[in-house]
């Protein structure tokens, strides 16, 4: 979690980005595995989880699986890893219009995952609302529900292109901190446009990355050293700052271009 206390300029520019996430670990996170399996009482945690959020949506019906991804429940791990808890469904079970099912499960994904604040372990749950339909890249998937392996992760030598990462990231960042600038100029408008281009850069970044390299291509890597870093959250935290700056002084031509 960022340290908002301090100034994002002092935040943005106190070091280099660091990249100690990114590195391949020896074995699982000790923690969350024994044997290669979940631990039980970590287990029991996030069906109790799943459960108590699908139940208060009315979506239990539905749910086709429970699986957590992502870097947790690989042999890239690190102290920042979130537990990327999934809940699989099938949107158009849940109504013909998946398109409006996706925004109103992505609406209370965002509303939980802001509201709450639960550790495992010392690390974060994070949970999401996956269709089934919907392609998912990982290098290690877990079924919760199944209590089995859906995609094992391989510990394999890896060469990572660190140094592009590392540029990539800069660059990134370094737009972050002119977004900062202009935000105590008090451009709140031009904030708030180009931090939803700098957002719609980044996930075109990552995206591409993914399809052509897979997740250790450089622009993965990227996305990773700004979320480990913060620079994410800083991110949003300006484009929701400024947000409420125009309403709250009645200017809503909030976009640009």
């Amino acid at each position: 979690m960022v340290n908002f206390t301090k100034s994002w300029r002092e935040y943005l520019e106190e070091g280099e980005l660091s990249t100690s996430g990114l590195m391949i670990q020896s074995s699982l996170h000790p923690k969350f595995w024994f044997r290669r399996d979940l631990d039980p009482k970590v287990r029991r945690k996030l069906l109790a989880i799943a459960e108590d959020v699908t139940n208060k949506l009315e979506i239990s019906d539905f749910v086709e699986d429970i699986i957590i991804t992502g870097s947790i429940a690989t042999y890239n791990w690190h102290t920042l890893s979130d537990i990327d808890l999934h809940i699989l469904l099938d949107f158009n079970k849940v109504d013909k219009n998946v398109g409006l099912v996706k925004k109103y499960l992505d609406s209370q994904k965002t509303l939980w995952n802001k509201n709450h604040d639960i550790m495992i372990n010392d690390h974060e749950v994070e949970i999401y609302f996956q269709d089934i339909n919907e392609k998912h890249m990982a290098a290690g998937v877990y079924s919760v529900m199944m209590g089995t392996w859906v995609e094992k992760p391989v510990k394999k030598k890896v060469d990572l292109d660190i140094d592009a990462a590392e540029k990539k990231a800069d660059t990134l960042n370094n737009e972050i901190v002119t977004l900062q600038n202009l935000f105590a100029k008090k451009k709140y408008r031009l904030v708030y446009g180009l931090s939803e281009k700098i957002k719609g850069k980044i996930k075109i970044m990552r995206q591409s990355g993914l399809s052509k390299e897979g997740i250790y291509s450089p622009e993965n890597l990227a996305f990773k050293i700004l979320r480990n870093n913060g620079l994410l959250e800083i991110l949003s935290t300006l484009k929701n700052l400024s947000y409420d700056k125009l309403m709250s002084s009645g200017d809503v031509k909030i976009n640009i271009g």
